[in-house]
């Protein structure tokens, strides 16, 4: 039996043909078409990516259970090489996680023409299906700076949903700075049980909310702002407004919730939680605080965070 370069079984069986593309994992004969599809596409890559045409032997050398490299091949190959990209699977953790990190790379002169998105969904295929004919994952990420929107298009294409913002997450060169430095990175991720997922998958965030109820403190630093700001939610005030029903057909609207401040009876609290889209039983009810620590702040805010798991 042959051996990958991990001393693996062989990995040949990690393939996939669509339509237009082959995706399949690399041998040592693709290093002549690897270097002229990254040289032809290190102008367009080197906004995101470090671009190194002479890299082949070390992606060999990566191969492993841990680490996994797919190249998509067009069927129907044009000019001097035939490959549209390049997919890594990387980081791959088993166990209770069984999940991994993906990154791409798409040469040209196939850019742009959906060669690229039939082979990326095809690896994810591969990542999915169970083991060996596949890699057995339950979760991929894929991590991408703020800027690259084009990047972003793409996974949001397939289904992705974003779900975080990971600072100083990689050591690249960006978009407007041609030198290595630690960018920040919005996180997306897919699950096996969502794939194959509808394009544009709208966000389901949590939402969360928090009454501070009673006569507002009168401070430089409202408790209400404070842990708005830890937790990343909006204020809905009657510092602002005086009408309650203003401020509960605030946080109804209100995709993400929010830390509601206001003066109102029991009765008057549960109603307008329900009509917000809240259980009364599960929103956090605080009375206000004057002039708050840091500690308080973040032990509020976790307590909110716990009532939505």
């Amino acid at each position: 039996m042959s051996t990958d370069p991990a001393g693996a079984p062989s990995v040949r069986h990690l393939s996939r043909k669509g339509e237009r593309v082959l995706v399949r994992p690399p041998t040592e004969a693709d290093a002549a078409a690897y270097a002229e599809a990254v040289s032809r596409s290190a102008r367009r890559l080197a906004d995101f990516a470090i671009a190194d045409p002479n890299n082949f032997a070390d992606v060999i050398r990566a191969q492993s259970p841990t680490f996994r490299t797919f190249l998509i091949e067009a069927r129907d190959a044009e000019g001097d090489h035939g490959l549209v990209g390049r997919v890594n699977v990387s980081n791959v953790v088993r166990g209770a996680f069984r999940s991994a990190a993906m990154g791409y790379d798409a040469y040209d002169p196939y850019a742009g023409r959906g060669l690229f998105v039939e082979g990326l969904e095809l690896v994810i295929d591969i990542a999915f299906s169970d083991e060996p004919a596949g890699m057995g994952l339950h979760r991929i990420e894929a991590n991408i700076q703020p800027t690259n929107s084009r990047s972003a298009g793409l996974v949001r294409s397939l289904g992705f949903v974003h779900e975080g913002f990971s600072r100083e997450y990689l050591h690249l060169p960006g978009k407007d700075d041609p030198n290595r430095a630690w960018r920040d990175h919005d996180r997306y991720a897919m699950l096996a049980s969502d794939w194959p997922a509808v394009p544009y998958r709208p966000h389901r965030p949590h939402r969360m909310a928090l009454v501070i109820n009673g006569v507002p403190a009168i401070d430089v630093r409202p408790a209400a702002n404070l842990v708005a700001a830890e937790l990343s939610l909006p204020v809905f005030s009657v510092r602002h407004l005086r009408e309650p029903a203003a401020l509960w057909e605030l946080l109804r609207q209100s995709p993400i919730g929010g830390v509601v401040e206001c003066h109102v009876s029991p009765v008057e609290l549960r109603i307008g939680l329900a009509r917000a889209g809240f259980d009364p039983a599960r929103v956090p009810v605080i009375e206000p605080v004057a002039d708050p620590s840091k500690r308080e702040v973040v032990d509020i805010a976790l307590r909110v965070r716990a009532a939505y798991p």
